[in-house]
Order: C-alpha cells, then structure tokens, then sequence
C-alpha cells in the first residue's frame, strides 16, 4: 500500500476531523466514551486553528490508490505567537460552541471541558528546570494517524517531513505533547529522538486519574 505526504487542503478538514476524535482518548477513540462526545468541539479545540491559520504548516498522509486522508501532522514555528492567535481567533468560538450547543447536547461533555480548562494553566510549557522550552523548542507539533494504519512507517515518514519542513525555515527545536498512558505514541516519539522536558497532571476527568501529560522536546539544529 503506498501513501504519500501532501500539504494540507480545505477539502481535507472532516477526514482530519474524524481523525482527531478517532486518535483522542489516550491515541485510542473516543467514540462511545461518553466522555467527549462533540466530535466538531474536540476538533475545534485541538486542530482546527492549525488547519485555518497555519496551512502552510499542515501535512497530510494520503492512501495513493483511493485518496483517503489516513493521518496528518501540523503545527507552527513559533508556539508564543500560536497561542496568542489562537485565543484571538478560536476562543470565542469554542466558546459559542460550547455554551450554545454542547452544554445541552452534551452535558457530561460540558462538565470534561470545565475540566480541561481548570488545568490548562497547568498544562502550559512552563518546564521545572531552567530550559525555557519555548526559546530552545519554539516550534510545536500534532501528529494522528488512524489506528488500522499504524506500524506502515507513515508516522515515521511525516514526523520526518515535518521535520525537515521546520529545518528549511530556520527552526532550532521542536516540542510536543501526549499523556502517560498513550503507549504506542511515548515510545514512537522516544524512536524519534524526542526526549520528556516537563511533565504535569491532566486531572480533568476521572479517567484520566494519575495520568500524566507529557511535554517531549527536540532539537533540529546544532546550534
């Protein structure tokens, strides 16, 4: 089965969504959960900025012979600047979905992302050591790929595109995040020279008790 990488285009934005709520729950699905049951909100949340804003730093794997979108990764060069966009552009939005829609769709799902946002603070790359993560990683990525495609060399083969990517635009290092209990990504991004910069709690629902979230790093140049 071949699969090629391809920038990312507006046509692609609901197989992308569907892979997001496919790969969310830990790197596993979160359908039939009933933890986060708004699949366009999950998206919105995580994603859809990159896909809006940041195209030019948006990659997807597509199967050659049918077309089908099976993973991306995305992300920016420059995480200060991302996060400050970000809630310009996509907070109120999340917020309007959130209020109007998933509160009374969905008030389990509500109640997680009240959850969510009581410890993002906590979230942030704020490191415990004296390596400001943000200076020496700036860049940041998301990496999916659908469950039935793992082990192909197709989250090998974008993580190393969107590397290179990086690279020709100058950027020093790279960082990502994931939780304890997803064990298929810890070891993928350990394979691939990322090393753990800072780890916190992700209280937010009771599954997720003592599980921690991971920040890995990665430097690209030798500087």
């Amino acid at each position: 089965m071949a699969i090629s990488i391809r920038p990312y285009q507006p046509a692609d934005e609901e197989a992308v969504e569907n892979i997001t709520y496919r790969t969310g729950f830990k790197g596993e699905g979160l359908e039939g959960r009933d933890y986060f049951n708004d699949k366009r909100l999950f998206f919105m949340i995580f994603i859809a900025y990159y896909a809006h804003y940041e195209p030019e730093h948006f990659f997807v794997a597509v199967e050659d012979d049918s077309q089908d979108v099976v993973g991306f990764i995305c992300g920016t060069t420059n995480t200060p600047r991302q996060e400050k966009r970000f809630a310009l552009t996509m907070y109120w939005r999340i917020a309007l979905r959130a209020l109007f829609f998933t509160s009374w769709r969905s008030p389990k799902t509500f109640k997680t992302l009240l959850g969510l946002g009581k410890v993002l603070p906590d979230m942030r790359e704020k490191p415990a050591n004296p390596v400001d993560i943000h200076v020496e990683y700036p860049g940041h990525l998301h990496i999916n790929v659908l469950p039935e495609y793992h082990h192909m060399g197709i989250g090998t083969n974008m993580i190393s595109h969107f590397e290179d990517h990086l690279k020709c635009l100058g950027i020093k290092g790279v960082h990502l995040g994931t939780t304890s209990r997803n064990h298929k990504a810890v070891p993928f991004y350990k394979k691939h020279g990322y090393a753990i910069v800072k780890e916190a709690s992700t209280a937010i629902h009771p599954v997720f008790k003592e599980i921690s979230f991971l920040t890995f790093a990665k430097k690209l140049t030798s500087e």
